[in-house]
């Protein structure tokens, strides 16, 4: 929709935009669409979240309203482009680059929370990247994601 933040900005009532407290944001890289190197995942990210706060301001919602990433993941399972497979360990890297560059990014574009899509797959048998989206299978055993987002949360969990 062409316009569609500018539109909001034009408002002559103000009340929607002067009501946000916070703007939620569900974001996935290299998820649907073909397959990108770390570099370009970490590029992807703060190109995302660059025009998600420009896009606000056109809106005429301020910088000091907070972004909560609120949905944000990587499956393991097939990869529907390439029919590759999403391994573990694809999973644990990807994760952590993502992470660790909204954290790098957090003081710049005033992100305040960041929540992960799936706990645990929905089925673990079925190859289809939707199943698999889990940092742990679905019999709750732990993916190696799993131990990389609880080192993080440590790490860098306030």
């Amino acid at each position: 929709m062409p316009h569609f933040w500018e539109g909001f900005a034009e408002l002559k009532d103000k009340t929607f935009v002067n009501s946000v407290d916070f703007v939620g944001h569900n974001f996935y890289v290299d998820v649907f669409e073909e397959p990108l190197g770390l570099t370009e995942i970490t590029a992807s990210v703060e190109r995302i979240l660059s025009n998600l706060r420009k896009n606000l301001a056109a809106a005429g919602i301020p910088g000091s309203v907070p972004i909560r990433i609120t949905e944000n993941g990587w499956p393991t399972g097939e990869n529907p482009f390439t029919r590759t497979d999403r391994t573990y360990d694809q999973q644990a890297v990807v994760l952590e680059t993502v992470i660790r560059t909204v954290y790098r990014l957090r003081e710049e574009f005033h992100i305040t929370h960041y929540e992960l899509f799936g706990l645990r797959d929905a089925d673990s048998s079925k190859p289809d990247l939707f199943h698999q989206f889990g940092i742990m299978r679905d019999d709750y055993s732990p993916k190696l994601a799993y131990s990389v987002f609880k080192r993080l949360i440590q790490e860098l969990g306030n």
